[in-house]
């Protein structure tokens, strides 16, 4: 990315790339929220305040692996690699969103968090060659992932 004195343009552009998929996420997820409220829940999901909060830091998370990966790895030769799993990521997310919520395709979306937990993992097997630091900034998200498709699994088979 290019530098502007001393800025580089990755410090905006990636963090922005992460709040418009959150965003996008947030959207199709209210779309659907009356929904939600209609459905049968096991009776241990977290409040939607719990939820928020943690999405919140995970993406902050990512933002911070993803910047440190694109300013120090570069020349790593899984970089593009990567990066289009990063993408690839960002679109599971919006994409179980959509299933889940706007869709209310429950068995759809559990496949799809089979999917993006997948691709969280993977991404951490990749950073951590390289950049353990990086690889551990997603511990957070690959275990929130992975309790979120338990959650639509229980989910699914209630309904």
């Amino acid at each position: 990315m290019e530098v502007i004195g001393r800025f580089k343009l990755n410090y905006l552009f990636i963090p922005l790339f992460v709040v418009i998929t959150a965003s996008a996420a947030s959207y199709f997820a209210d779309v659907g929220r009356a929904w939600y409220k209609t459905i049968n829940l096991p009776q241990w999901p977290p409040p939607n305040s719990i939820m928020v909060i943690a999405w919140v830091i995970i993406m902050v998370l990512t933002s911070l692996s993803v910047l440190i990966i694109w300013n120090r790895y570069s020349y790593q030769k899984n970089f593009t690699f990567i990066i289009l799993l990063f993408v690839l990521n960002a679109l599971l997310i919006v994409g179980w969103n959509i299933l889940f919520f706007s869709q209310q395709q429950i068995g759809l979306a559990f496949f799809q968090a089979i999917l993006l937990a997948a691709n969280t993992v993977l991404l951490i097997v990749l950073i951590w060659r390289f950049c353990p630091l990086a690889a551990c900034l997603l511990f957070p998200y690959s275990l929130w992932v992975g309790f979120a498709g338990i959650l639509t699994f229980n989910i699914w088979m209630l309904n």
